[in-house]
């Protein structure tokens, strides 16, 4: 199955966000009405996956147990919701998990609806939506800053365009880990998170100082309990400030532990607090910052306003394929053709081969437009070139499995079916793999003449081809890339033939 957004013409009234994170789960739920949104229903729970994250790569027990018994009770909440108006999404922790597949197997069997892993870059343009439909931009660039469990979103922008995106691996259970993992704080403990997360920002500071700013907009847990904090303490009126946090760690480092009862901290926040604090003070500090107001909207507002425009066919993602198109001198009218050939192929190989061709349709699309970037690159093994390309580029909107299904796409599209590096038990891709293939022959030469109509009949793993003999005859080299392909799709359990009228 493919791990993508099911598309429909109708609207639904009520759309569902959930968010993965390192420190908590969360759940919004909110209703549609023409082009607002009014939120009904928020969950949060603090499951501290980043906490069961080892040095190699797994997830403990523990941490498996307390997220499953969350998505369980939110599941239940959205036992009635069709998939089309509903996305969820892992962040850090499960994008450090070796193999993750089995925890998403498991929590899409709780949820009833699949889960994304996206990119830190992806995370971060979806944390500066939701902060621009939560306070509207102003003239010239904002900096929007959110700190999660296992990562830090820095973002730059205009408007509600990002212009430059950083995920930085600190975040506030992963610095509690490394540095207060017994609970005690001392001076020497402090340094040394604060020179880790010094480190951590310096490579991209000066991308980030070299541009001028008009404000500083934090957003998520972290930033919302250091505003509250400083206020209720009366160390600021409302926004974070410098010197708020730094008597923040002030207290912390005279009391000597982690269990430090500040008033305005809520008690489930207070185990991770000191970390996040560290974490922004460093960045207050790196970027001369003199204060940060805490936006109530982040990354799960972010993701009900991208699924809203998804469904109403405002995919960001289409708008990222073709700006990748772009940057990499794609010939566009060619990549329109071989697009179109494919979805003429898909409308006749949907029904037989029970592939959605909404869904299908759009893989196959921005396959199309994306196969061969690698030209830029080489003309030798531009099909691998491409495939690198796309599994590791940002594509705004996609999760990091649509990346991997058109990086493998790409690289199937020529020469001998790469079944070693292909997952070969996705049968619905395969199959799209072969369309795309057969798309590509026939717009691969300048053939003689318009080209006829395609006739796909396909049954199993058998595939006829039917074509006019007499333009078959005057495009012999069309001819003798199908007979190759034949031999290649028999490599993989497949059947071509070829026949005319």
């Amino acid at each position: 199955m493919f791990n993508l957004t099911r598309l429909f013409a109708d609207r639904a009234s009520h759309i569902a966000a959930i968010d993965l994170g390192s420190n908590s789960f969360h759940m919004i739920i909110a209703r549609w009405d023409d082009d607002h949104l009014t939120l009904l229903d928020r969950l949060r729970e603090p499951v501290r996956l980043g906490w069961g994250l080892t040095e190699d790569g797994r997830l403990d027990d523990d941490a498996r147990d307390r997220a499953m018994a969350c998505l369980d009770r939110f599941g239940e909440r959205l036992r009635d919701y069709p998939s089309r108006s509903v996305r969820i999404v892992g962040t850090k922790t499960l994008r450090s998990i070796h193999d993750s597949s089995g925890f998403l197997r498991d929590a899409q069997a709780r949820l009833g609806h699949p889960v994304e892993i996206i990119s830190g870059e992806e995370e971060a343009r979806l944390v500066y939506l939701g902060v621009a439909h939560c306070i509207a931009p102003g003239e010239g660039r904002r900096m929007v800053v959110d700190i999660g469990g296992g990562s830090t979103e820095i973002i730059l922008g205009q408007g509600m365009a990002p212009e430059l995106k950083e995920s930085l691996s600190m975040g506030c259970v992963a610095l509690t880990k490394r540095f207060f993992l017994d609970g005690k704080v001392t001076d020497k403990l402090v340094k040394k998170a604060r020179l880790a997360c010094q480190q951590e920002v310096a490579p991209v500071l000066e991308a980030f100082i070299e541009r001028e700013r008009q404000e500083v907009l934090g957003a998520s847990g972290t930033i919302k309990a250091a505003a509250k904090v400083c206020e209720q303490n009366g160390w600021s009126d409302g926004p974070v400030t410098a010197a708020g946090l730094e008597k923040i760690i002030k207290a912390y480092r005279d009391h000597g532990k982690l269990d430090l009862n500040l008033k305005g901290l809520s008690s489930d926040r207070e185990p991770v607090f000191l970390g996040g604090v560290i974490i922004l003070a460093t960045l207050f500090e790196a970027f001369d910052i003199e204060q940060m107001p805490a936006a109530d909207w982040a990354l799960r507002e972010g993701l009900l306003y991208d699924l809203k425009g998804r469904l109403e066919n405002r995919d960001i993602r289409q708008a990222s394929v073709e700006a990748l198109a772009k940057r990499f001198h794609v010939n566009l009218v060619k990549a329109e053709a071989v697009a179109h050939s494919a979805q003429q192929l898909l409308e006749q190989a949907a029904e037989p081969w029970n592939l959605d061709a909404r869904e299908s349709g759009k893989l196959l699309g921005w396959a199309a437009y994306l196969y061969t970037v690698g030209l830029d690159i080489s003309h030798t093994d531009y099909h691998k070139h491409s495939a690198y390309i796309i599994d590791n580029v940002d594509l705004a909107g996609c999760s990091k499995a649509e990346q991997a299904q058109l990086a493998v796409l790409a690289l199937a599209h020529r020469k001998r079916f790469p079944a070693k590096k292909f997952p070969m038990d996705n049968t619905d891709l395969v199959r799209l793999a072969v369309l795309l293939r057969l798309a590509v022959i026939f717009n691969r030469a300048q053939n003689k003449g318009a080209l006829p109509a395609l006739a796909l009949t396909c049954e199993a793993q058998r595939l006829s081809v039917t074509l006019p003999e007499e333009w078959l005859a005057n495009n012999p080299l069309t001819q003798a890339d199908l007979e190759n392909e034949a031999d290649y799709l028999r490599d993989i359990g497949y059947e071509l033939a070829l026949t005319t009228h």
